[in-house]
């Protein structure tokens, strides 16, 4: 995967920070930016019941063609990325790691080739493990870049729980 700096549409670029933008790189379908994009985050740990209503949810954004823009970490929002290939959908994926060694796995090497799938990232290209601070970069990247968001669940007193209620507060 050869990423590119990306540039970011006006509506996702005046809601990033402008010296975290002009770090971002990625390969694939650019122009998957361009549309309102559906931010999905959860937290790792979710019941079952959240996730089968979840993956319920998918095939009503993938006939209304949504892009689903998610880091694509938690098992739910796994499950989701999946389910969104499976059936010919688009995702912007953003890593929380440096493009270095990032492999795209058998089923996301056609999305990526057929501009159905962009991956992102902030991170510099040597960055291999995920840290912390570079899951909340991510996961504020997405609430920037999504025009909506989905949160099917929240583990209460998280770091993302915390995140999100600043992103609220922000929002107002």
């Amino acid at each position: 995967m050869k990423p590119a700096p990306v540039t970011l549409p006006s509506h996702c670029a005046q809601r990033v920070d402008p010296e975290f933008a002009a770090r971002i790189v990625g390969a694939g379908g650019m122009a998957l930016l361009a549309e309102p994009l559906l931010g999905l985050i959860a937290s790792r740990e979710c019941p079952g019941h959240v996730l089968l209503e979840t993956l319920d949810r998918v095939p009503e954004w993938v006939k209304s063609g949504r892009v689903i823009v998610s880091g694509f970490h938690s098992p739910l929002e796994q499950q989701v990325l999946r389910s969104v290939l499976r059936r010919q959908g688009r995702v912007v994926k953003v890593l929380a790691r440096g493009t270095g060694d990032y492999r795209p796995t058998a089923e996301e090497r056609e999305p990526l080739a057929a501009g159905r799938m962009l991956v992102i990232t902030a991170c510099p290209p040597e960055m291999r493990r995920i840290t912390r601070e570079t899951a909340l970069a991510r996961n504020r990247l997405i609430l920037d870049l999504a025009s909506e968001i989905v949160v099917p669940y929240l583990a209460s007193g998280s770091p993302l729980a915390t995140l999100i209620a600043q992103a609220e507060r922000a929002a107002r």
